[in-house]
């Protein structure tokens, strides 16, 4: 489960960091200032599109702007986050897990499943978190980024 005030807690570590506040940084991810104003004040996760955006832009790990880790940067150079959809099927198929098994032993039901497959939906942040934690992987790795 994603803890809100770590996840606040790391974006305004790395806009500190790079010297920026929210009215600065919306502008510069064309996204509404009263989300950053929700996310920093720990009130709600930023949505899957919204963090993609945040991640690629700091050019941070997932995980530290989840609150998985302690270190924004790594080593790594980081690949551009790859389609949900693709990313789901590669892992079931490499760890050979069905889709029904996934289902039955992450709690997670099948329309959900169905939605990420078929790009009609993408995950919650905490959605993100549990099928990294099932896959025992990082998110980096979940979204195709090392």
């Amino acid at each position: 489960m994603v803890i809100l005030s770590k996840v606040a807690e790391s974006l305004k570590e790395l806009m500190d960091e790079h010297g920026l506040n929210q009215v600065m940084l919306s502008e510069k991810l064309g996204t509404g200032r009263t989300k950053f104003s929700d996310i920093l004040n720990a009130k709600s996760a930023p949505n899957y599109r919204t963090f993609i955006k945040l991640i690629e832009f700091f050019n941070c790990s997932a995980d530290f702007l989840l609150g998985l880790k302690d270190y924004p940067y790594e080593d790594t150079k980081y690949k551009p986050v790859q389609p949900f959809s693709a990313q789901m099927y590669k892992i079931l198929k490499e760890k050979h897990i069905s889709q029904k098994t996934f289902i039955t032993e992450t709690g997670i039901s099948w329309s959900i499943l169905y939605g990420w497959l078929k790009d009609k939906t993408l995950p919650s942040m905490d959605n993100l978190v549990k099928v990294a934690a099932y896959f025992d992987c990082s998110v980096d790795f979940l979204l195709g980024r090392v």
